[in-house]
C-alpha cells in the first residue's frame, strides 16, 4: 500500500488513461479549465481553450495549482490529451495537448504567480570545484527542493551562492544550511531573505519571437515594482519580486500582453 501525495487523483487518473489508451482524460474540478491567470487575482483573466503540456508544466511549477506537475509529465510521455472542466457545468474546458504549430503564434500564454518564497544566499564561499556539489548534494539529501539558483564571483576569490524555496520548507532547510556555512569554513556566512514572490509569463511562442524580456521588464518597471532576480528558460521568464508586490505585477504583466484578449 502506498499513497501518491498531494494530486495523487491527477497522477492516478493520467496513469490509468495512459494504460488504457483512452482517447481523453478527463479531469472534473471546481473550476470551468486553465486561465491566463489566477482568476482570484486578475478579474481580467481568460479561460484558455487549448495549451500545450509543456507550458502546462511550467505554469504547474510556477503556481498555477490546478493540475499536479507529475500528471502532466504522465501525460506528455505517453501523448494523453487532458481535459480540464468543471465538475458543476457542461461547459468546454481547457485541452492540454501536445504542442502544434500554431500555437507558437502565441507568444504569452499564460502569467502565473508564487506568493511565498525565500531566498537562502551563502556568502563567502571558498570559489573551488566541488562547493557547489556538497551545497547542493546536502540539500537534496534533506528532501528539499531548490529554485532559481545564481551564482556571484567575488574580487577575493569566494563566491556568493544564491537560491529559493518554498517558504514552507524554510523551517526544514535553515538547520541544514547553517550546518553547510559552518563545514565550509572560513568566513562562510548563511541568510535567509522571506516576503519575496516570484511572477512568471510562459509561452512557447518565446523560441521564435524577441522582446518578451524587454516587455515583461518594461512593464514592471513603470509600475515601480522592483526586480530582485530574473531566470529564464525557453518558454518562461521568471522574476523574485517583494512579495506585497505580487499580485500587482500579476495583473501588470497580465496587462502588458494582453492576455485578457482572446
Amino acid at each position: 500500500m502506498t499513497t501518491l501525495g498531494r494530486g495523487g487523483s491527477n497522477a492516478t487518473l493520467v496513469a490509468l488513461g495512459a494504460v488504457l489508451q483512452a482517447d481523453v482524460c478527463e479531469n472534473y474540478t471546481d473550476v470551468d479549465g486553465i486561465y491566463t491567470a489566477d482568476p482570484r487575482i486578475v478579474k481580467t483573466a481568460r479561460k484558455i481553450d487549448r495549451i500545450s503540456y509543456d507550458e502546462m508544466l511550467e505554469l504547474a511549477g510556477l503556481g498555477a495549482n490546478v493540475l499536479q506537475t507529475r500528471a502532466v509529465e504522465f501525460a506528455k510521455k505517453y501523448n494523453v490529451p487532458l481535459h480540464v472542466r468543471n465538475s458543476q457545468n457542461d461547459k468546454p474546458g481547457t485541452w492540454i495537448v501536445a504542442e502544434t504549430a500554431n500555437m507558437e503564434h502565441i507568444v504569452v500564454s499564460g502569467a502565473a504567480l508564487k506568493k511565498d518564497v525565500t531566498r537562502v544566499s551563502f556568502k563567502n564561499v571558498p570559489d573551488k570545484p566541488g562547493v557547489a556539489a556538497k551545497i547542493f548534494s546536502t540539500i537534496a539529501d534533506a528532501n528539499i527542493v531548490v529554485d532559481d539558483i545564481i551564482q556571484t564571483i567575488n574580487a577575493d576569490n569566494t563566491a556568493t551562492i544564491s537560491f529559493t524555496v518554498e517558504h514552507g520548507d524554510l523551517h526544514d532547510i535553515k538547520p541544514v544550511v547553517e550546518r553547510l556555512a559552518r563545514e565550509l569554513g572560513g568566513s562562510t556566512a548563511a541568510s535567509f531573505q522571506a516576503d519575496l514572490a516570484k511572477v512568471s509569463v510562459v509561452g512557447v511562442g518565446m523560441r521564435t519571437h524577441t522582446g518578451v524580456a524587454r516587455q515583461m521588464f518594461t512593464a514592471l518597471a513603470e509600475h515601480h515594482i522592483n526586480i530582485q532576480n530574473i531566470t529564464t528558460s525557453e518558454i518562461k521568464i521568471s522574476c523574485i519580486i517583494a512579495k506585497e508586490d505580487g499580485p500587482k505585477a500579476l495583473n501588470v504583466v497580465h496587462d502588458a500582453f494582453d492576455l485578457g484578449k482572446a
